[in-house]
């Protein structure tokens, strides 16, 4: 419960933080009518120990200029088993709090864009070391969430937009080598609404 408030919490401060604050954005865009965007994928994760998992999330974000959006977004992402360092990890739920950058190269119909994502991810699994079934124990920490994408949108209108991008994602990252942390190759599929 108190993850889900500090989500909500998260999401009221960005949008009023985006509203509020000049320094944000450029100064001809005081002007102009809002540019919010509601982005909803569906994402699957293909790590390096040929694990797959499947997500999906949500980005609230603003344009800060005619090219620049910044979001916040969140994700769930699950897969029932993966093996990582010696163990068997079963029901990996995984949920992202993140910042969500993306540039757009043009503003035509069909638009490449590359998108950042930073933020941190609440990890919850259940962990056995391989050959011992009764060593299973349900494990929760968190780590730095880290992605990259390359995407093309597409305008159906000025309202609609469907978007698809390749990149490279990691759910935990560290400096430690015998944390578990799966990364791999990403497909994200979904569609943008301009309010």
């Amino acid at each position: 419960m108190k993850k889900i408030i500090l989500v909500f919490v998260l999401f009221c401060s960005f949008s009023n933080l985006i509203k509020a604050n000049p320094l944000i954005l450029p100064k001809d865009s005081l002007n102009k009518p809002a540019n919010l965007h509601v982005i909803f994928e569906y994402q699957l994760l293909r790590s390096t120990h040929s694990t797959k998992f499947k997500g999906v999330n949500f980005i609230f974000s603003k344009s800060l200029s005619v090219n620049k959006s910044l979001g916040l977004g969140i994700e769930y992402s699950y897969a029932p088993f993966h093996g990582d360092n010696g163990y068997h990890l079963y029901q990996l739920n995984f949920i992202p709090v993140y910042l969500d950058f993306r540039y757009h190269f043009n503003q035509k119909r069909l638009s490449p864009f590359v998108i950042v994502d930073a933020g941190y991810s609440f990890v919850n699994y259940r962990r056995e070391l391989i050959g011992f079934p009764s060593s299973r124990k349900r494990i929760k920490e968190g780590g730095i969430y880290l992605q990259g994408d390359f995407g093309l949108s597409y305008k159906i209108n000025k309202d609609i937009q469907p978007i698809l991008s390749v990149g490279f994602k990691g759910f935990h990252n560290s400096f430690n080598n015998l944390d578990i942390n799966p990364h791999g190759l990403i497909l994200r599929a979904g569609v943008q609404f301009n309010l």
